[in-house]
């Protein structure tokens, strides 16, 4: 989720807590919202790790210490204690601590319906939900966020700010039945391919809520389509929108879904056993452990080196360049190999990762 809406989405649970108003007749509101806003983006300070290793970054750091629901409460108190003391306010120190609290539990919320993943037991697990029925960036949650935020200050009682909260939680409520009835659409894909012990997945996608990913995941291949589901016929692209309105016509009608297929190791020949050693390679551990859906992205061969990219299909988009390519590059025998990254909206800069 975006940070702007993480931030509104910690003063909206703010203003909504039982007994808050008790709580600010000690604190003022602007503190309160302050401290509540900056509780709320203080989980995705662990951004910072990503300047010292990006493949242990989305491997193990994004969204793991400071994401946990068990770490939150040690959390809150250290971000309590020093805005009490950075405002001079020692006295409502516990306050602050519960501000913190609601602010950081709001941010993990915002982040568990999305589809990264995150780990809401670190560090006793790893184990990371994601259930992917919000895109990172949805407007109308913001929106809906916005108007309760804006509402409880200018009426300033809690009540809006509970409305709020209600209507964001009938917002996710269709999410959720969107998400089924997309499920749903690559089941029957699944049934009328006779792909045996195929699995289905939808994922939320940009622009609409109607819009969404299905992913059937036979073995190592994998079967995709775009659905909007307010869509009733073939849509065409408006030039005048250009690389936004190509991405809007994307999403087909049900009746109309073109099914693409990927592979993890790509096609069968000759690269395919080259391919399964580089994903196999030791220090290729972090981008398997991030990868819920690998697929081959493409095998580059520049100046006597081979270069062997994967991306993940919960970041393919169309019209855009995938955010996470990651590969092992090298020549001779594969142990010997480096992990790099493509650096995001490039084609070809390429970023070496660890150490030799």
């Amino acid at each position: 989720m975006d940070p702007l809406t993480h931030s509104l989405f910690g003063v909206l649970v703010v203003r909504a807590a039982p007994g808050q108003k008790a709580a600010w007749s000690r604190v003022s509101s602007p503190r309160a919202i302050l401290v509540g806003a900056t509780a709320a983006l203080f989980p995705d300070i662990d951004y910072l790790a990503f300047w010292l290793d990006p493949l242990s970054f989305i491997a193990d750091w994004h969204r793991g210490p400071t994401h946990s629901l068990v770490l939150a409460p040690l959390w809150a108190a250290a971000l309590g204690w020093s805005f009490s003391r950075l405002l001079r306010d020692r006295s409502n120190s516990r306050v602050y601590m519960g501000i913190c609290l609601l602010g950081l539990l709001s941010h993990i919320a915002g982040d568990l319906i999305t589809i990264y993943g995150t780990q809401i037991l670190a560090p006793f697990s790893d184990w990371r939900p994601g259930l992917g029925t919000t895109f990172v960036i949805d407007p109308y949650f913001s929106a809906i966020v916005l108007a309760g935020v804006v509402a409880s200050l200018r009426w300033t009682t809690m009540r809006w700010a509970r409305v709020g909260l209600l209507v964001l939680a009938l917002y996710l409520v269709l999410q959720l039945f969107l998400q089924q009835r997309a499920t749903s659409m690559g089941e029957t894909y699944a049934r009328v391919q006779q792909l045996e012990q195929a699995t289905s997945r939808a994922l939320a996608q940009p622009l609409s809520p109607y819009n969404w990913l299905i992913i059937v995941t036979e073995g190592e291949r994998y079967h995709l389509a775009r659905v909007s589901l307010a869509a009733t016929g073939d849509q065409q692209p408006d030039g005048a929108w250009g690389w936004l309105g190509r991405l809007w016509t994307a999403y087909r009608s049900p009746s109309l879904l073109n099914w693409e297929r990927y592979s993890h190791f790509g096609a069968p020949g000759r690269e395919r056993a080259l391919v399964q050693s580089a994903w196999q390679a030791a220090r290729f551990d972090g981008f398997r452990r991030f990868a819920r859906y690998p697929v081959l992205y493409r095998v580059d061969r520049v100046a006597g080196e081979t270069c062997v990219w994967f991306t993940d299909l919960r970041y393919l988009l169309p019209e855009l360049i995938p955010p996470f390519r990651y590969g092992m590059c090298g020549s001779g025998v594969i142990d010997h190999w480096r992990p790099y990254r493509l650096r995001r909206s490039t084609l070809d800069e390429r970023q070496p990762l660890g150490y030799r």
